[in-house]
């Protein structure tokens, strides 16, 4: 069963999480048009933490996706 994994690297904390089958342990955000592990997306749920939004925003302009407006803290929307 371990060949059927599929593993991704999260964009954020470089970290490895299992996406499919049978195990999600990531979530698709389609306004970064990433995938991050869980960890970062439970983590961030008030925004981006400053020390993401380079990644992000590097990420965001390589795939000439908009920069979306900052929320109330100032950081970038999560999702």
């Amino acid at each position: 069963m371990n060949k059927d994994k599929i593993m991704l690297k999260c964009p954020l904390c470089y970290g490895e999480f299992q996406f499919g089958p049978h195990r999600y342990d990531g979530t698709a955000i389609p306004r970064y048009q990433i995938t991050v592990c869980n960890s970062c997306h439970q983590s961030n749920w008030d925004g981006w933490a400053p020390h993401y939004e380079g990644h992000l925003i590097q990420h965001l302009k390589a795939n000439n996706l908009p920069i979306p407006k900052r929320n109330a803290k100032g950081w970038l929307p999560r999702d």
